[in-house]
């Protein structure tokens, strides 16, 4: 017991605490030293992962990247489609005009019909189609390949950018320019197959409006020479051939019987009636233009069905900038991968100095 007690070390000062607690301190130059006698493992580390790097950068294929951008269409664009005959039918501004394109842009459905509308020349092209895929499995892959993206509260102006990584730098370039053109190309295609429905939807609406003039004219008519008959009956009876009274006799609102008009008078109207027809056949609209408030609505009619938009002439947006086939590839970046592998080289490479310096000193220690 005693022997335990004599070989046991008790600290009888504050020096001598201060000594244990320096052995147990990290000596910077202690460390400096290890890495400087195994800087062979530091050099192992950067040149293992410099390897690596290099071998990546060689086996990888580049990835190409273009771009377009479109901005909204000018207000003189869009004439054509807020013509005055449109009024109250159809109007379209320049942000309706430039939001439908972001939607279409953005769409994967209209980049679906774009990759099945060039789908020959798409599966053509070597390690963009994989045959032990399906056609949506290729699609899908395909359409990974895009980015599309749109201005914020703090640009200048508004834009929507297209993006397209491939690594064909000339074949990148020319299907984001079709896809391009095809997506606006759907834009106006949805911009007159709305017009077109509001036209014809209007011009129902119209013919039908003049189907009741004309229904409430013709009625009214046979109801006159009905009247008229009945009149010409009476006034036949009775001897009534020239009116009973003239125009100055007849005071205030007071309407007298039709046979009190004689058989002249009655018989003359019948063939006014009667020769409606031909004294309108000259007319653009005959007899329609006897019925009131019908002839303004065949004119608007008229203008509808003769409405020709020049679609040549409208833009729903512009392309500001067309993509065109890059001079260098975007990935991989290689300046920056060799930076990350010399960092993580050196990294590497220190801990196996300091781990071999501490197993020399472990295995020293031992002996």
């Amino acid at each position: 017991m005693n022997e335990v007690v004599r070989n046991t070390h008790i600290p009888h000062s504050n020096s001598d605490v201060m000594e244990e607690y320096r052995g147990d301190e990290i000596d910077l130059f202690d460390l400096l030293d290890d890495i400087v006698k195994n800087k062979v493992w530091l050099l192992v580390g950067v040149l293992c992962t410099l390897c690596l790097a290099a071998i990546y950068l060689v086996t990888t294929k580049p990835i190409y990247e273009v771009g377009v951008v479109l901005k909204p269409a000018a207000e003189k664009d869009l004439l054509e489609l807020n013509a005055p005959q449109l009024n109250g039918i159809y109007s379209i501004d320049v942000d309706g005009a430039y939001g439908g394109v972001k939607r279409h842009l953005s769409s994967r459905d209209v980049r679906q019909g774009f990759y099945l509308e060039n789908y020959e020349r798409i599966s053509s092209v070597e390690g963009l189609f994989k045959i032990d895929l399906s056609k949506e499995q290729n699609f899908s892959r395909f359409d990974s390949f895009f980015k599309v993206s749109v201005s914020g509260k703090k640009d200048v102006e508004d834009f929507v950018r297209v993006e397209l990584e491939m690594w064909d730098p000339v074949l990148v370039a020319s299907l984001l320019n079709d896809y391009v053109l095809y997506s606006l190309k759907r834009s106006m295609q949805e911009a007159a197959e709305t017009l077109e429905s509001k036209v014809a939807a209007r011009i129902k609406a119209l013919e039908y409006d003049a189907m009741l003039l004309r229904e409430k004219y013709y009625s009214s008519q046979t109801r006159r020479k009905l009247k008229l008959e009945e009149a010409r009956g009476v006034a036949k009876a009775i001897g009534q051939t020239d009116p009973v009274y003239i125009k100055s006799d007849i005071l205030g609102s007071y309407q007298p019987p039709l046979y009190m008009f004689g058989t002249k008078a009655i018989l003359a109207e019948e063939k006014a009636i009667t020769n409606r027809k031909v004294v309108a056949q000259s007319l653009p609209h005959g007899e329609d233009h006897f019925i009131a408030g019908l002839p303004e609505v065949l004119f608007k009619i008229d203008q509808l069905k003769n409405l020709d938009v020049d679609f040549n002439r409208v833009a729903l947006a512009v392309v500001d900038e067309s993509a065109v086939p890059p001079l260098s590839p975007a990935k991989p970046k290689k300046l920056l991968i060799v930076a990350l592998a010399l960092i993580a080289g050196l990294f590497g490479g220190l801990m196996m100095a300091l781990l071999r310096a501490s197993y020399k000193r472990r295995k020293l220690a031992k002996s």
